[in-house]
C-alpha cells in the first residue's frame, strides 16, 4: 500500500513526530510512505525515518490548499499509485475530500493536538459543509479519550483507533546532550553566576489566564529561601506577537529574579537537560502533550493540571504532581516540594521519568496498533 502524508505546517511538532514514526513503521512492514510538506529542516528528519519527500510546497510557510496545490497533490497520487491519504488537521482533511472527487482514495485522519470529543465530532460533522461523510479511519493518541469516544459513539463511518505518538529517543536522550551545550545556554541566559533549579514553562501567550498564572507563580516563588529559589524560563515564540507584547508589559511591571522571559531558541533538548522541572499549564483541558513526554524522557519532573490524559502520560508516582485546573496555590506547593528534594530524590525522579517513557512510549509499542488501523483500509473500498 502506498500512503501519502499531508503535513500542513512545520510548526505542528506532534504531527511532524507522528509522520516520522509512522513512516518508519510502515517501511518496516512493507508499506511505502510519502510526504507532501512545506520546505524546511524537517524534511531531512522525515527521510531519516524512511519517508520519501515526493513534493515540497514552494515556501516554508503553511500550505494553503489552493486549486493549484490540490492539482499538484492529485498528480502525486496518480504518479505514485497512492491509495490512502493520511491527514493531520482540518485543512488537510478538506484537501483530501477535494482530492477524493478526482482520485479514488481512502482517508485516514490523526487527531493529535486536541483529540477532544468536540474536536472529533466537529471535524467529522462540520468541516465538509453537510456533504455525505465517507468512512474515515481516525487515530486518537490518548487511550482515555479513545475509550470515551468509543463508548459514546457507534457510528459506522467513524473507525476509531488508539495509537499513541512515541518520543524520539534518538533526540531526547540526555546522554547525547553535551555539557558544552548546556553551559553555553546557561551562559547565554546569565545564570552561571547564580545557579538555581530551572523550571521550564511551556508558554501560552494567547491566554490571559495563563499569563496571570505564570506572573503570580513567579511572585510567590520569589519569596522562597535563596537556596531553593528557582528560575522560571519562558521562551518567546515567533507567533502571537501582540499577546507577547501584552505579556512583556505584565512581566516588566512585576519584574522579579524568578521569571526569565527569553528569546526563542530551537534547542529544546538542551533546555530540558538544563531544567529539572517542566511546567505545563495548558489552558485547554484534555490535551495530549508530546512536550510532556519529551520532558520526561530528559529526566524532568512534570507539574500540570489533573485530567485523564495527563494521568495517562505521567507515571503513577507523579500523579500527586497534578493539581486541579486553576489551583495555583497547589501548583506553588507542588513546585516548592520538588525544589526541596535532595540530590538522591531528584536522581530517582529523573530515572523514573525516563524509564516510564522508554517502556511506554517507544515505536515498538505503537507498531501493532498502527498496523491494525491501516489494515482496516485494505478491507474497504475507497470513498
Amino acid at each position: 500500500m502506498n500512503i501519502l502524508q499531508l503535513l500542513t505546517s512545520l510548526n505542528d511538532d506532534i504531527s511532524v513526530r507522528a509522520i516520522a514514526a509512522y513512516s518508519k513503521i510502515l517501511k518496516d512492514t512493507g508499506y511505502n510512505s510519502y510526504v507532501f510538506a512545506p520546505l524546511g529542516r524537517e524534511l531531512s528528519y522525515f527521510k531519516r525515518w524512511g519517508a520519501e519527500i515526493v513534493e515540497q510546497n514552494a515556501s516554508s510557510e503553511d500550505i494553503i490548499y489552493s486549486k493549484a496545490t490540490i492539482k499538484k497533490i492529485c498528480a502525486v497520487v496518480s504518479s505514485k499509485s497512492i491509495v490512502t491519504i493520511h491527514v493531520y488537521d482540518v485543512a488537510g482533511y478538506k484537501a483530501a475530500m477535494q482530492i477524493n472527487k478526482t482520485c479514488s482514495i481512502k482517508i485516514i485522519m490523526s487527531l493529535l493536538s486536541n483529540p477532544s470529543e468536540q474536536t472529533v465530532m466537529g471535524r467529522l460533522n462540520k468541516t465538509i459543509f453537510g456533504e455525505f461523510i465517507p468512512q474515515v479511519t481516525t487515530l486518537i493518541p490518548s487511550k482515555t479519550i479513545y475509550q470515551e469516544l468509543l463508548t459514546k459513539y457507534s457510528r459506522k463511518n467513524i473507525g476509531l483507533f488508539y495509537v499513541p505518538v512515541p518520543v524520539d529517543l534518538t533526540i531526547y536522550d540526555e546522554k547525547k546532550i553535551s555539557q558544552e551545550r548546556t553551559v553555553s545556554l546557561a551562559t547565554q541566559w546569565g545564570m552561571l553566576e547564580k545557579p538555581r533549579h530551572i523550571i521550564f514553562a511551556k508558554a501560552y501567550f494567547n491566554s490571559n489566564k495563563w499569563q496571570n498564572q505564570i506572573i503570580k507563580l513567579s511572585i510567590d516563588l520569589e519569596k522562597l529561601p535563596e537556596n531553593i529559589r528557582p528560575y522560571i524560563v519562558v521562551l518567546k515564540s515567533n507567533v502571537n506577537k501582540k499577546q507577547i507584547k501584552e505579556f512583556e508589559e505584565k512581566y516588566l511591571r512585576n519584574r522579579n529574579s524568578v521569571l526569565c522571559l527569553m528569546d526563542h531558541i530551537a534547542d529544546l533538548e538542551s533546555i530540558l537537560k538544563l531544567s529539572s522541572i517542566y511546567l505545563e499549564l495548558n489552558p485547554q483541558n484534555q490535551y495530549y502533550s508530546l512536550d510532556i513526554l519529551n520532558a520526561l524522557a530528559m529526566g524532568n519532573a512534570v507539574v500540570s493540571w489533573e485530567n485523564g490524559v495527563n494521568k495517562e502520560l505521567l507515571p503513577k508516582e507523579y500523579h500527586n504532581y497534578l493539581t486541579g485546573v486553576g489551583d495555583i496555590k497547589k501548583v506553588i506547593q507542588t513546585l516548592t516540594n520538588l525544589l526541596q528534594m535532595n540530590a538522591q530524590e531528584r536522581n530517582f525522579t529523573g530515572r523514573t521519568s525516563r524509564n516510564y517513557v522508554i517502556n511506554n512510549f517507544n515505536i515498538k509499542n505503537m507498531e501493532e496498533l498502527l498496523i491494525d488501523a491501516y489494515s482496516t483500509l485494505s478491507f474497504r473500498k475507497a470513498s
